[in-house]
Parts: structure tokens; sequence; C-alpha cells
């Protein structure tokens, strides 16, 4: 009974991501709300509200997928080629993605970019010289930061390369943030 309530549980989350995914990307640019999410995927707003708390938690949630190759890629573990490809679909939907990365939505996305390079941490029992923490925040900022300047126009870029030097530089990064010797010693934080 259960396995069917966790697979039926499944289905229902993805007909709503799938919903606000279809809305981010075949809509102009606005708001999306709830009913237009639970329209779309032809559910009640009570089952909406049983898996997500408002819209913005599932843009958080429709995020988490993609993001995972860009926390791999901060954590020091990326593949510069699915890289790539993520790079790609943001500069086709710039608008969208510039939109996520601005104002409150910014931070949240930066907030969410951070547990997911932190639990990659944690997982690989990666010792850091400052609190766990504030090395997945670093890491993640120092991902966010160029994507953001690269999809404003800042400076012109390939992805190829954007995604090779943010491989490179998590990798880097995370050297740079493991502890000195005396530290080691004292175990992980």
């Amino acid at each position: 009974m259960a396995t069917r309530q966790d697979r039926r549980t499944a289905r229902t989350r993805s007909a709503l991501i799938e919903a606000f995914n279809h809305l981010v990307l075949h809509r102009k640019p606005k708001k999306i709300r709830v009913s237009d999410i639970i329209a779309k995927a032809n559910v009640g707003r009570s089952t909406f509200y049983e898996h997500y708390s408002n819209a913005d938690a599932i843009h958080m949630a429709a995020l988490s997928q993609p993001f995972g190759i860009l926390a791999d890629a901060a954590a020091g573990i990326g593949d510069p080629h699915a890289l790539d490809h993520l790079l790609a679909h943001f500069w086709e939907n710039r608008q969208r993605a510039r939109e996520s990365l601005d104002g409150r939505m910014g931070d949240r996305v930066v907030r969410l970019l951070a547990d997911m390079v932190e639990e990659r941490l944690i997982a690989r029992r990666i010792a850091t010289a400052i609190p766990m923490r504030l090395a997945a925040l670093q890491l993640a900022q120092s991902s966010l930061g160029p994507i953001k300047g690269w999809l404003l126009a800042e400076a012109p870029c390939t992805t190829d390369k954007l995604s090779r030097s943010l491989c490179r530089t998590g990798e880097q990064l995370l050297a740079a943030l493991a502890p000195v010797a005396a530290e080691a010693e004292a175990g992980p934080n």
C-alpha cells in the first residue's frame, strides 16, 4: 500500500513540476501563480498544497534537478559536458534565468545551491577550514556569480569555456578550503 502511495505522490509531484516548467518556458515573463500550475497539471488546489507551500516552493523543486549539475561543479566533481548543456539551456531561456537569479528569488537560489553543495561535501566526507555551511555558500556563490554576469551580458563567453572554468574553479576553491595540517587532525567541520 505504501509503495502505491509513494508512486502516486511521485506522479503528482512530477505532473506539478512538469506543469510549472511548461509555464516557465512557454509564457511571457510574469509571475506564475498556483492557479496557473494546478490548471496546467489538472489537479486540485488541495492536492497542490499537499506537496508544495506556494509557487516559489515548486520553483525551487523544479530547479533542484538541473542544479544538481551545477552543485557537482561547485563541489569539485563537475562534468563540463553536462554543465555546458545546462548553460546552453540557461542562455536559451535567459530572461527566466535572470529572474531566478535576481532579488529575493536569487537569495533562495543561492541557499538551494548551497544546500546541494553541502550535501555533496558531507557525502564525500570533505573537511573544510571554515564551517561547512560557509564553505558551501562560498562555493555556490562562486558558481552563480559568473553565470549571472554572463546572463546579464556583462562579458561574452561560450558555454564550453564557462563550464570548464566553473568546474576548475570548484576543484581549486575546494582545495583552497581544505584545512591546514593542524586543523585536519581536529576532524571535519
